[in-house]
Parts: structure tokens; C-alpha cells; sequence
């Protein structure tokens, strides 16, 4: 009776050379390339889904050039990265080389931009449209005055001070290096850098320091400013116009732009420009957020110098880059002193006056009013020269007292000589001043006389309304029109604003109100502007221009007569030029304070009667009029009212502005109401009338006047006015002045001055700006924004070229010669003479499988791969011309990783099959007894069943043997014999099986003395105490001994050895495991295992010594080790 124990091997597994068909097998991909011959630039590959049962070679050559066309890979030569891309090919397409070469880059489109420090920013408008964006930083800076000068001169470069001396203010820097945000703001001296400074506690001592760093050295001396405010931007393209930062922006506020990152972060709204860069709230030294706006769009003063010193220096938005030198040309007068004000740029401006504000494009400034060091002293003398005289005249006394020094008194001796003066209507000081070429001078180069730019361009502006205004109020020709009375106000009141402007341009603040005053006349005669409709009247009318009527109480003149040839054809009534209403205004108070339109007079003159009388005076009978009108004479009463009221009231206008024209005046220093010819030098200097006066010998001084204070005054010869030099004055003391004779003089000598003059001649003050204007954004560049590439063919010749977009545009196709490309740019742009190379070609190919025959000549797909088989397919990759060669061959291996061969052994191998179910028919070659059956090395998911079914002639099958897959391993013991087995899996989507076992399995004639089941769990230990594993399995390993103390139950015989010593030489040689059941009845316990020694001793209870073999008593152990899962 044979032992409990059983021995699966596979020596003795009937499946191992059964012919196996499956019904499945799960799809593989994986293929090996083994051999490659070629001389081509091409490549073939197999790929796909893989479903034969069991692995496979496959050869491929390529057999001749023709066939179907197909494009070689495009290869580049040049600098670019770009790409050409073959879409297609057409079957007729001739076979040839093309060659792509780029031969013009065109113009590329650029974005204009503006870099400020590390941002940029960037015009959303492509192309030139661009460059019309300017950024105008307008500061709105308030700079106070602090108790911090330098006491040293700081230097560029140096980024820290130490020692108090620097310490203007700043507060600790924070662990991060960052600004305080309450930092104050500061500047040095007229430098328009605006810095915050900050402090650091290192190595013992504080550290100062500026945010950001000094952008330009600052001397020793130089006071510190406290800064206050923001800056207005402005961005414009002159269409659109974005401005930030005006807090005083109606009716609501901007946010303030203060820092770098205020300006940056309100961009972001802004549709003409883009941030490019990164922005961030820096506060570290030098961040975004620690210092002011960066960008000067307006011109600043870089330094003064010179040995006299200005005040209230200031640098317009437009000055340029220049030196600018004041210099003192005439000190005459203290605290009146000229000055030469010359640019390098700008050329000799206007020159100053000492103590008035100088304001020009280029340079504002003050040269301060200085006293002297001493006035009114000195050593002064005088002496009368009386005129001969007969001995019965008598001779005057004449003295002066007192004689006094002025501020600008100098060495000199004046005479003073008694004359008759010229009548009051002889007087040449209110006539124009005649012309006098500049050019003969040599002052003026060919101007003549010109006019102060102030003063010409409101007389061209005032002279223009004017031609315009007479333009509108006449029509010349026939019939002829004209307003009398609209040209005769505008004549008087031009006037008025012509003569007040030559006495008062040189006055800002009275040029401003002329202004304003023009401004006022322009609207308020804009109603008069243009002929007025008239009312025909009979031809024998004999109306004259200028006559007045009356009516019904009003009064009416007439202003405009309408002729055709000699006939009158039409009359205008008006009431005045100045009414407001257009109802006739009665003869009373309200008629005169009335202003505004013209009033006309309607009335029918389809009927009349009546004839001219003599004179003036005639009458005519209407038939609508009450009253007859009649023309009266000049200056004659109707109903009590003068006729010359109507005159009168067309001086109210000119009156009004008249007096608005004394208000200039005063504003420009001259007396309202007055002869300018007589002004008197602000009560200095006053004409005291009479019929003699002393005239200053030499005509430099103004007349003295006897028994009356004199002050040394002159008058400019070309406006009149009249000026204290500020010299000297004297009480001209006469008495007896009836013995005042022509002739008798007086001379009066300043022999000494005491002290020193403020300025003296050639006093420089210097003057250096640094120019700057908005700051425009540049670079953009309208571009065609496209690249033509040349192309030629080897066949074709020259085919049209290739026009690619630069502009992110799609690519077009190129559909020429049978072949569709297209190009891409890269990241690196294409330069001239690139060029991409391809050819149209074709070819012929022929595969075999396994070493068998070839397959028939096939050409190479145009596009996509040729079909084998079992899911296999090949692919033509394209490479460079020539791509494929005749005689180019190579070789595949496709793998089969769950191939049904692999149930034939225990290695890990495994079946799989394509989805939930799948069948395996293995054919044993004839009958053949089952003792049992077996699975072993298999994943199947929970719930999978696995059954065989036997047969012996493959039709009738017995009832499926269910085998228990829910352990390792799965046993069922049978008894039966047959030829045909097949293997039913079903519900195991991703299942596998790695052996099949069938047929009888070993056992020895008597079981084991010792069977000994050992759990055993793979894991490998690190070194030391309690140290870490790594798990990988567990597994059931069994202990085997025959003992030959016991033989007569557990013995082995000579016919045991012999069957097992085959199974372990197999599982040696095969390195295969086997599996075990202790016990046949209990195939739940079957493991799978190795042998875990490499030599198995076998020992005779005899020693060998038996002279029958078959008596021996045989013992042996096994030790087996579990196959770990």
C-alpha cells in the first residue's frame, strides 16, 4: 500500500508535453529588434497588440525603389530650430529632391517699450503706433527745509556712512532688510533724487544709509530737504490720455503715486502700456517699494556757481542741458542792475534786472536786491553861473538846498541851465518813435526794430479779429452792404486795446489781464458779426447813411442801404448796435444802459405818398404809421431827447474798456488817466508846469524846476516813461526869481562816493541744467512680419516660394509639385541661407515569419503602417534621403509573455488570457491515467472558478473537477484516465495560471517516520539591534525522513529511491519547484516548494552489504523550502 504523501514534479506532469490550444491569449507588445542591415536614412519598426499564442520572429527587407510616393524627413542646415512639416503626399507627385531655402527675413513687428530700471514697459499696440507713447512725470513735490547739512562730502559708491553726522532721520532697517514704511523722504540741496534713509545696528555701531543708493555725489555744505507728495503721470499717444496719481483730480481723487510700486501697480489698468518684469512690494534697499518714481521727464538744475549768488532758481519742464551765465553788463543803478543772461544752447536771452523776477523757457531766477554798504555819503559841491546881465539887472539868489545822495550815486557834474520852455501844443513826447534799422547798428542782424514776442502776438491776434470782424459786416459789389456803426465801435475799441498794449507788454500781470479783456470783447461783439436783413423801399427814396428817425417816441438811424446799380432796393433800421432785446426800446432811461443785438425797425411800404423837400428835412406819408417819419438834423431835438443820444451810446462800449485798460495799466506801473509822456516816475520826478524851467545841458536828466524839489530822473526815448535814476536830489532854492534870466545856470558835482556798490559789472552767477521731456517709447517697428523661403526641385525646377508668418500667425500650407508642407518657428529664429532639404520617393518591401517564405512585394504605405498578423504591424519611419534602399533588411522578436505554453512548468511564467473567461484544450497524445490534477503560480481575482473537464476521444466529456483556487496552490484528487483535458476559467478579468498539472504523482511505498510542516516568511533584516525588514512572501515548507530504526512502517525501498531520486534530479536540472501534499486526503495542506540542500544522503540500515538489492533498508531526509507568494 503506498504512503499518504504525494510528489507533483513536473518529470512526471503529463501537460508538459501536451498539445495546448487556448482559446485566449492576452495581448503583448513587447518586440525586440535582433538584426538591422541598411544604407538608407529610414527606419522599420514592428509594433501592436500582439495576440499569438506564442512568441514569433519576424524578418523584413526591402525588395525595390518603386511604389508609392512618400516624402523623406525634411533636414535643416543652419542656425534656426524651426521645423518643416510634410502633411502629404499625392500618388503623382514626381519623384525628386526639394530644397527650402530661406532667402528674406522680411521685418519683424516689435512692440514698442520703455525700460525703467528693471521693469519695462511695454505699448500694447503693435508696430510704430507705439512710438507715439510718451510718460511724463510731472513731481508734485513739496521740499521743506530740515537742521541736516553735510559735513562731509558723500561720494557715489559708498553705499554706508557711520558716525552721527549722517544721521538725517531714518529708522531701523527690519530682520529682513526691510524700510520702515514710515521712513521719511529726503533730498539734497536742488539734486531732484528723492532718497529714504534708513539705519543698521552691525559690528558695534549704527550704520546710515540711502534707498536707493546715492546717484550722485553730494558735497560738503549741501542742506538736506524734507520731501513731501507724490508725482502725476501721464501717458499719452496723443489720442488717448491716462493720467495717475492727481489727488486733485475732480470729482474724485487718484490714488497717490508715490513709490516705483505705486506707479507699476496702477499701470495695470492702463490701455495703452504693459508691465514686462516682475512686480513686487519690494521694501528692501533699492526695491520697488522703497523708492520714488525713477523716471525725470522734466529738466533740473544740476548746479549754481559764480560769485553772484540768485534766488528762487528754477528749471522749466523744457530747459535744455546747457550752462547758463548771468552776467552783470551795467550796475548804474543799485538794485537795478542789468543783466546778460546768455545759454549755450539758448543763445542771449532777454537780459535781467536786479530784484525782478526773470522767467524764460530756459531758466527762472531772481538776482537778489543787495543795499549798499553805504548810501548818501560822500562829497558833493555846486555852483550858479548867472548869464550876462546890463548892470541896471539884478541877479538872483539861488541855492540848492539840501543837496542828497542817492543809492546810485557816482562821481559826475551835471549843469542845469534856465530856459523857456516849449508850448503845450508843441510837444513831441506823444508821436511814435520813427523806425531805425537795427540791422545798420549792427544790434539786431536783419531784424528791424522788432517788436517784444509779448507785444506782436497779441497785435496780430487783436488786428485778425478785426479783418475778420470787417469781414463779416461788409459785402462788397452790387448790391453793397456795409454796418457803419459795427465798424465804427470795433475801429474805437481796437484802438483803445492797441494803444493800452504798447504802454503796458512788458507787465505779466497786465498782459494777463489784456488778455482776458480781448477775450470779453470777442464774445460780447460776437452778436454784431455779420449784415442783418433789410426791407425793400422805393428807388425814389433819397436815404442817406447815418440819418436818424424817430417814431412813436423812438429813435432809429439808418446803418445799411442794399443798391442794385441806382436803385435803392433795400434799408435797415436799427435802434443801436448795442440793445439786448430785439423789441424797440423807448426814449427813457433803460434806453441808455441797454446792450446787445440789433434792432430792426419792420414796417409796409407797399403804399406811400409824398415828395422830397430841400435840405435834411423831408417828409413822407405811410399809410400803417400813425405819425410820419422824417429825418431831422444833426444834433436837433425829438420829443426833448438830442439826436446825439445814439452817438453817445456807442461810446458805452468803448468806455467800459477803456477803463479796463486803465486797470491794465495800473497793473503795469503807469498812472491810469494819463499822458505816459508825463508820468512822474512814481511822484519823483513832477512836471510843475510854467513857462521856464532848467534843462540839463548834456539832455540826459529831466528839467528842474525853480523853487521846487528835484529828483535825477530820465525818460525812455522810445515808451515815455519816466524813472528816478536814484542819484542824487536837490531843493533848487531860488529867490528874487523874477531876476531869473535865459542862460543862468547851475552845476551840480558829486566829487566822492562813499562805499561799495552790491554788483559791479562782470559779476557772473552760472547756471547748469540738464535738460529732459517726456519719455517716449521707441522700437516699434511696423514689420511685413513674414519669411520667403525659395524653393527648387530636381525635377520641378524653381517652384514658388514659401511665405511663412512671423507674427504667431498659422503657418500656410505649401501645396506645390504634389506635396503638402508646412513650416513651424522655433525658439531660435531662422537666419538667411537656412535651409531644409526632402525628397519625394518610393519603395517596395517583403516580410516572412519565423524563417518561412516571403510574402509577396508590397509597396511601402504612403502613410500608416502595413498590417501582418495577430496584431502585428509595420511602420515606415522616414529619415533622410534616401530613406529606404533595396537590400536594407532587419529582424524582430516579438515576445509572448503569457503564452499558453507557459502551464507546461513551474517556473513564473504564467497564461493569460483577453477577458473575464477563457478555455485550454491540452491533447495528451492518447489515454492516459489521472490520478489527480493541479494548479499552481496563478493570480486569480476573488470569486474566479477553475474546472477541468476529461475526455477520451475530445466529444464526450465527464463532469468538470472543480479545483479550490481560493489558496496558493489548488489539488484534486481523481481517479480516470484520458487523452483530451480541458481547463475552464471563468469571472478572472486579469487572471493568469503558471502550471497545469495532470496525471499521477510519486509516492512511496511506506510515508515519512517524520513529516514536519515549517511557515516561513521572506524577509530581509538590516544589521543591528532591532532592526528594520523588508517583507516579500511567505510560504509552508516541509521536513521529510524515512528512519531506519522503524522499518516496518517508514522505511524506504530500493524501488523509492529510484523514483525519487529522478524527481529531485529534475528539479535540480530544471530548477524547477514540485509541488507536495502531505497527504492525499488533504490536498488543502499541498505546498509548493524546493529542495532546500543540493545533495540528498540516503543511508542503508545494512551498509550496502545486502546481496539482494531488494532487501535493503533505506532511510533519507528531505528538507523542503516554500516557493514564497
Amino acid at each position: 500500500m503506498p504512503s499518504v504523501q504525494r510528489f507533483f514534479s513536473g518529470r512526471n506532469n503529463l501537460a508538459r508535453n501536451a498539445l495546448l490550444a487556448a482559446s485566449s491569449v492576452r495581448a503583448s507588445t513587447a518586440v525586440e529588434r535582433t538584426a538591422v542591415a541598411r544604407a538608407g536614412g529610414g527606419r522599420v519598426r514592428l509594433v501592436g497588440s500582439y495576440v499569438g499564442h506564442e512568441a514569433t520572429d519576424i524578418d523584413v527587407r526591402i525588395d525595390a525603389a518603386g511604389g508609392t510616393p512618400r516624402a523623406s524627413v525634411p533636414q535643416f542646415v543652419g542656425v534656426g530650430n524651426g521645423t518643416l512639416q510634410v502633411l502629404g503626399v499625392g500618388a503623382a507627385a514626381p519623384l525628386q529632391s526639394l530644397t527650402f531655402t530661406l532667402a528674406d527675413l522680411g521685418v519683424q513687428t516689435t512692440h514698442a517699450g520703455l525700460d525703467v530700471r528693471e521693469a519695462r514697459l511695454v505699448a500694447k499696440a503693435a508696430g510704430s503706433a507705439g512710438n507715439a507713447i510718451s510718460v511724463t512725470v510731472e513731481p508734485l513735490l513739496t521740499r521743506t527745509p530740515t537742521a541736516w547739512a553735510l559735513l562731509a562730502d558723500w561720494a557715489t559708491g559708498q553705499d554706508v556712512q557711520t558716525g552721527p553726522q549722517w544721521d538725517f532721520g531714518g529708522l531701523p532697517l527690519s530682520p529682513k532688510d526691510e524700510l520702515d514704511a514710515a521712513s521719511p523722504r529726503i533730498a539734497f540741496g536742488f539734486d531732484p533724487e528723492v532718497y529714504r534713509p534708513w539705519r543698521r545696528f552691525r559690528n558695534g555701531q549704527w550704520e546710515f544709509g540711502l534707498s536707493p543708493a546715492l546717484q550722485r555725489a553730494v558735497a560738503k555744505g549741501t542742506p538736506v530737504h524734507a520731501v513731501t507728495g507724490g508725482y502725476k503721470v501721464t501717458i499719452t499717444d496723443g489720442v488717448t490720455t491716462e493720467v495717475y496719481g492727481d489727488t486733485a483730480a475732480l470729482p474724485v481723487p487718484q490714488p497717490a503715486v508715490v513709490t516705483f510700486y505705486d506707479l507699476l501697480t496702477q499701470l495695470a489698468a492702463s490701455a495703452l502700456v504693459d508691465v514686462a518684469g516682475v512686480v513686487a512690494a519690494d521694501r528692501t534697499v533699492g526695491g520697488q517699494a522703497a523708492i520714488d518714481v525713477p523716471l525725470r521727464t522734466s529738466a533740473w538744475l544740476l548746479a549754481l556757481g559764480g560769485a553772484a549768488k540768485l534766488a528762487d532758481v528754477g528749471v522749466p519742464p523744457a530747459a535744455p542741458t546747457q550752462t547758463v551765465t548771468v552776467r552783470c553788463i551795467n550796475a548804474d543803478t543799485v538794485g537795478a542792475e542789468r543783466w546778460a543772461v546768455t545759454g549755450d544752447v539758448s543763445g542771449a536771452l532777454a537780459p535781467a534786472i536786479t530784484g525782478v523776477p526773470y522767467t524764460h523757457a530756459a531758466i527762472a531766477f531772481t538776482v537778489p536786491a543787495l543795499d549798499p554798504a553805504a548810501v548818501g555819503s560822500g562829497e558833493t559841491g555846486w555852483r550858479f553861473s548867472p548869464a550876462s546881465r546890463s548892470d541896471a539887472e539884478g541877479v538872483p539868489s539861488v541855492c540848492l538846498k539840501p543837496l542828497r545822495l542817492g543809492v546810485n550815486a557816482r562821481p559826475t557834474a551835471v549843469t542845469f541851465e534856465y530856459r523857456k520852455r516849449p508850448p503845450a501844443d508843441c510837444n513831441c513826447a506823444p508821436l511814435a518813435p520813427l523806425r531805425i534799422r537795427d540791422a545798420c547798428l549792427g544790434i539786431g542782424g536783419e531784424a528791424d526794430m522788432a517788436l517784444d514776442p509779448a507785444h506782436q502776438s497779441r497785435l496780430e491776434d487783436l488786428f485778425e479779429w478785426r479783418r475778420d470782424f470787417f469781414g463779416d459786416n461788409t459785402a462788397p459789389g452790387w448790391p453793397m452792404r456795409w454796418a457803419k456803426n459795427d465798424l465804427d465801435l470795433a475801429d474805437a475799441v481796437v484802438k483803445i486795446f492797441s494803444d493800452a498794449l504798447a504802454e503796458v507788454h512788458p507787465s505779466s500781470a497786465a498782459r494777463t489781464e489784456w488778455d482776458a479783456a480781448l477775450t470779453d470783447l470777442q464774445a460780447e461783439m460776437a452778436s454784431l458779426v455779420g449784415l442783418v436783413g433789410s426791407h425793400a423801399v422805393p428807388a425814389s427814396w433819397r436815404v442817406r447813411l447815418g440819418e436818424r428817425w424817430r417814431h412813436v417816441g423812438r429813435l432809429f438811424e439808418v446803418t445799411q442801404i442794399k443798391r442794385d446799380g441806382t436803385t435803392v432796393t433795400g434799408i435797415d433800421f436799427f435802434v443801436s448796435p448795442l440793445m439786448a432785446d430785439v423789441t424797440p426800446v423807448p426814449l427813457d432811461a433803460a434806453w441808455q444802459v441797454a446792450v446787445g443785438a440789433d434792432v430792426t425797425l419792420t414796417v409796409d411800404w407797399s403804399t406811400y405818398t409824398g415828395s422830397p423837400e430841400s435840405g435834411a428835412e423831408w417828409t413822407v406819408t405811410l399809410t400803417r404809421l400813425a405819425d410820419p417819419v422824417a429825418a431831422v438834423p444833426e444834433g436837433a431835438d425829438i420829443d426833448g431827447v438830442p439826436a446825439t443820444v445814439l452817438a453817445e451810446l456807442m461810446q458805452t462800449m468803448p468806455r467800459r474798456y477803456s477803463a479796463r485798460m486803465d486797470y491794465c495799466r495800473a497793473l503795469a506801473g503807469i498812472v491810469p488817466k494819463s499822458d505816459p509822456s508825463t508820468t512822474d516816475a512814481g511822484g519823483c520826478w513832477v512836471d510843475h508846469g510854467g513857462t521856464h524851467w532848467w534843462v540839463d545841458q548834456d539832455g540826459l536828466y529831466l528839467p528842474a524846476f525853480t523853487n521846487q524839489p528835484y529828483v535825477s530822473a530820465r525818460r525812455n526815448a522810445d515808451t515815455g516813461e519816466i524813472k528816478s535814476t536814484m542819484e542824487f536830489g536837490f531843493g533848487l532854492v531860488v529867490a528874487c526869481p523874477e531876476r531869473l534870466k535865459i542862460g543862468d545856470s547851475i552845476t551840480v558835482r558829486i566829487i566822492t562816493v562813499d562805499g561799495e556798490r552790491p554788483y559791479k559789472v562782470g559779476d557772473e552767477a552760472i547756471i547748469q541744467t540738464i535738460g529732459a521731456g517726456p519719455a517716449w517709447l521707441a522700437g516699434g517697428v511696423d514689420g511685413t512680419d513674414v519669411q520667403t523661403w525659395a524653393v527648387q526641385g530636381s525635377a520641378s525646377g524653381v517652384l514658388p516660394s514659401y511665405v511663412l508668418p512671423t507674427d504667431g500667425a498659422p503657418a500656410p500650407t505649401w501645396s506645390h509639385a504634389g506635396i503638402d508642407v508646412e513650416m513651424a518657428m522655433g525658439g531660435i529664429g531662422f537666419a538667411l541661407g537656412d535651409r531644409f532639404g526632402l525628397a519625394v520617393e518610393a519603395g517596395q518591401y517583403q516580410w516572412r515569419r519565423d524563417g518561412g517564405a516571403w510574402s509577396a512585394v508590397a509597396d511601402i504605405p504612403a502613410s500608416g503602417p502595413a498590417l501582418l498578423a495577430d496584431g502585428l504591424e509595420l511602420h515606415f519611419d522616414a529619415g533622410a534621403a534616401p530613406s529606404f534602399v533595396p537590400g536594407d533588411s532587419c529582424g524582430f522578436h516579438v515576445h509572448q509573455p503569457h503564452a499558453a505554453s507557459h502551464v507546461k512548468d513551474a517556473q513564473a511564467t504564467a497564461w493569460a488570457w483577453a477577458g473575464a473567461g477563457a478555455t485550454m484544450l491540452l491533447d495528451l497524445g492518447s489515454v492516459q491515467p489521472i490520478a489527480a490534477l493541479a494548479l499552481a503560480r496563478y493570480s486569480l481575482p476573488a470569486g474566479a472558478t477553475v474546472s477541468v473537464e476529461l475526455s477520451a476521444d475530445g466529444a464526450t466529456w465527464g463532469a468538470p473537477v472543480a479545483l479550490d483556487v481560493s489558496r496558493t496552490v489548488a489539488v484534486a484528487f481523481t481517479a480516470g484516465s484520458a487523452r483530451y483535458l480541458r481547463l475552464t476559467v471563468a469571472a478572472a478579468m486579469g487572471g493568469h495560471i503558471g502550471w497545469v498539472w495532470a496525471g499521477v504523482p510519486f509516492a512511496t511505498d511506506h510515508h515519512a517516520s517524520k513529516c514536519e510542516r515549517r511557515r516561513r516568511w521572506a524577509v530581509q533584516r538590516g544589521g543591528g539591534y532591532n532592526a528594520a525588514s523588508l517583507y516579500a512572501g511567505a510560504g509552508d515548507g516541509w521536513r521529510l525522513a524515512w528512519a531506519p530504526g522503524d522499518w516496518a512502517a517508514s522505511r524506504l525501498l530500493e524501488a523509492d529511491v529510484a523514483g525519487l531520486l529522478p524527481l529531485l534530479d529534475w528539479a535540480q536540472q530544471q530548477d524547477e519547484p514540485l509541488l507536495f501534499v502531505p497527504h492525499h486526503l488533504h490536498p488543502q495542506d499541498a505546498a509548493l516548494v524546493r529542495f532546500a540542500a543540493d545533495a540528498l544522503e540516503v543511508a542503508d540500515l545494512h551498509e550496502w552489504q545486502s546481496d539482494d538489492a531488494g532487501a535493503r533498508l533505506l532511510s533519507a531526509s528531505l528538507e523542503l523550502e516554500p516557493v514564497f507568494a
